[in-house]
């Protein structure tokens, strides 16, 4: 949307954005370290609270769902990242003929299938 000029391109509509994506990007780092490298909760909560901008309520709720079940947090980094390469694929692929508006619609219209059927039903048309 903001690419879109949502916002009209307000700095502050970006910072929320950037925000937003730092906070995906640090939920995969510490789903990883906690689980394979064995981070603690102190740790956690620093990360979250001190690089990541986080609250501490939000930051403690990070470290119960991460020691309760593993991958969940890396799991939407995963995928936000399929979505946002194949689109990126897409644009590059049809050029100016691109409509990001409509690219979402129709990936959205496949509903909560995974993400590499709805490439294929995307791109086998």
């Amino acid at each position: 949307m903001l690419e879109e000029g949502y916002g009209d391109f307000e700095p502050e509509m970006w910072l929320m954005y950037y925000k937003w994506n730092l906070r995906v990007i640090c939920n995969t780092i510490l789903d990883y370290s906690i689980q394979v490298k064995g981070m603690g909760e102190q740790e956690v909560i620093n990360l979250l609270e001190n690089e990541a901008f986080q609250q501490r309520a939000e930051a403690e709720g990070k470290w119960r769902r991460a020691t309760l079940s593993q991958v969940q947090l890396t799991s939407y980094y995963a995928g936000y990242r399929e979505i946002y390469d194949f689109r990126e694929q897409q644009k590059a692929k049809l050029g100016d003929d691109f409509d990001l508006k409509q690219f979402h619609e129709q990936f959205l219209s496949y509903g909560s299938a995974p993400v590499k059927f709805i490439k294929q039903l995307m791109t086998d048309k």
